[in-house]
């Protein structure tokens, strides 16, 4: 890739990392003055975090998949919510929420009925002994059976399962979640993309209607999320469907600052299923095993689809910036310097959104053909082989994968600097995805009437980091 360059990491010695593709700006030149006095102001926001954002429907807060002694938490209790994440979500003694948890949801329900009671729309509120922080513009009913946050009933618990498949993919990551009193509304849009301690957004919803290959276009991209993208810095993660739909015409997955995920059948059959979104940027795990109950507080159950593939590219996507924020004692979230919003800005060390998206473009996992099971296919709601020399016509980039043998995180890492890249796109993927990423620029900036970039993005004002085309 034309990654940025690392000169020697011994971090706090005046470190570059600069853009060096055609779309992106070599900022480094600019903001190295001000590194000594950014350094101080991150190192007094606490430990280096990640935050990702849900927008779903309920999330069940009880589960103990999200405590202590779960898969993900087999040892302790997580920890990465510390006072100075309160402090930076303006959350206090008031909102920080310590529940009932005998094992028995009714019993426990019933004696902290009087904190859902008092769960007031679009405040913060943290659930002690997890990493997560939640939201609502629901005003709750416990009467009518309308609960804030928690899920009404068993047919509101998709935002259980998105939920963790973030936190599978990444146990350290902070959830925000945030339960719209409608899918997509815009004000839980808003807060999601310019809230400014929010790193990534995942969203698995949108309204595309496919007609095989050819679905009726979207021309308005989910609100504020060019301006979260584009101007704050941060990534958009959003399902390409489960449908044969062209996910570049995706109102979530389709703007060329948003990342449109597709599923594949990850250890098992090995193949892309036959229902997702056509032409995504990744793919990832589409059948997973996750909590997904209203009531419930242990167990999990097999679920499918790109609601759940696109949180766990998120989580996978989240666990590259957490490390890398690491390594270079970044704290806090986003930073902006000199107009330049940077998700790492520290010692030196300046990486943004549209470097870490080229870095997993090529770190990205291409399963061998090899692999692929055809009688697992079957079972894998029919789990289709990659074309063999042309996988990113289904593929993508490749799939963000949480599995650690096929280190897609370590070679993330190494394509921002962090090691010795090791792997390198055949030059068809990158020809193919430049193509595609030029097609959804025009679409959404100049012919979809309702995109935030039309009459704004400009060939002068490209941000996007582009690989090497031939063209």
């Amino acid at each position: 890739m034309n990654k940025p360059l690392i000169t020697g990491l011994a971090l706090g010695a005046g470190l570059l990392l600069s853009a060096c593709s055609d779309g992106g700006r070599d900022a480094a030149a600019a903001v190295n003055s001000r590194a000594a006095a950014d350094t101080q102001a991150t190192r007094a926001a606490g430990a280096p975090r990640v935050s990702v954002a849900v927008l779903d429907s309920g999330i069940n807060v009880y589960h103990a998949y999200f405590h202590a002694g779960s898969p993900i938490y087999p040892d302790s209790a997580p920890s990465s919510v510390t006072p100075e994440v309160l402090e930076a979500f303006g959350i206090g003694e008031r909102n920080t929420i310590r529940l009932t948890r005998t094992g028995n949801f009714l019993i426990d329900f019933e004696a902290d009925r009087e904190i859902w009671e008092n769960i007031r729309p679009f405040q913060f509120y943290w659930f002690e002994g997890t990493n997560i922080i939640a939201s609502t513009d629901q005003v709750g009913d416990i009467a009518a059976g309308i609960y804030p946050i928690l899920p009404d009933n068993d047919d509101d618990t998709h935002g259980v399962g998105t939920s963790a498949a973030v936190l599978t993919a990444n146990p350290d990551a902070i959830l925000v979640f945030i339960e719209p009193n409608s899918y997509g509304s815009i004000e839980s849009h808003r807060l999601a993309f310019t809230h400014p301690e929010i790193d990534m957004v995942s969203t698995s919803y949108g309204a595309s209607l496919a007609l095989g290959l050819l679905p009726i276009p979207e021309t308005e991209n989910f609100e504020f999320s060019y301006e979260g993208v584009v101007g704050q810095g941060k990534l958009h993660f959003s399902s390409s469907g489960n449908g044969p739909g062209l996910s570049p015409l995706r109102a979530g997955a389709g703007p060329w600052w948003s990342l449109g995920i597709s599923g594949s059948e990850e250890d098992t059959s090995n193949g892309r299923t036959a229902l997702s979104g056509v032409f995504p940027d990744f793919v990832a795990d589409y059948t997973q095993d996750l909590p997904y109950c209203a009531v419930c507080q242990d167990g999990l159950r097999q679920v499918g689809g790109t609601s759940f593939s696109t949180p766990r590219a998120a989580g996978v996507a989240s666990r590259v910036l957490l490390e890398a924020r690491r390594a270079a004692d970044h704290r806090g979230a986003v930073q902006t310097i000199d107009g330049t919003p940077f998700m790492v800005a520290a010692n030196g060390v300046f990486i943004t959104n549209w470097q870490l998206r080229r870095a997993l473009e090529e770190a990205a996992w291409i399963p061998p053909t090899g692999d692929y099971d055809p009688v697992e296919g079957v079972l894998d709601i029919g789990g289709l082989p990659f074309v063999p020399g042309a996988e990113w016509l289904q593929l993508g980039w490749g799939e963000l994968t949480a599995n650690l043998d096929k280190g897609v995180v370590a070679e993330a890492l190494a394509q921002l600097g962090f090691g010795e890249p090791t792997r390198s796109k055949p030059q068809a993927f990158c020809d193919f995805q430049t193509a595609w990423i030029r097609t959804r620029k025009q679409y959404w900036d100049e012919f979809a009437p309702g995109s935030e970039s039309a009459g704004v993005a400009t060939a002068d004002n490209d941000p996007f980091e582009y690989c090497a085309a031939s063209f």
